[in-house]
């Protein structure tokens, strides 16, 4: 039997959770991101609209 099979899918494993943390944190950054700019195009269109009577 290999006595480094187990230290591998060891290090797979936490190789393979890193990776699904840095996913999970990197789609976060991003979807802040495009809310706040969502959020600052809302606040200006508000701001800029004048109202004719």
């Amino acid at each position: 039997m290999l006595t480094g099979y187990g230290d591998c899918l060891g290090i797979r494993s936490r190789t393979t959770s890193l990776h699904h943390t840095w996913k999970w944190l990197h789609q976060t950054i991003t979807l802040h991101e495009y809310i706040i700019s969502l959020t600052t195009s809302y606040k200006n269109a508000s701001s800029q609209t004048t109202y004719y009577q």
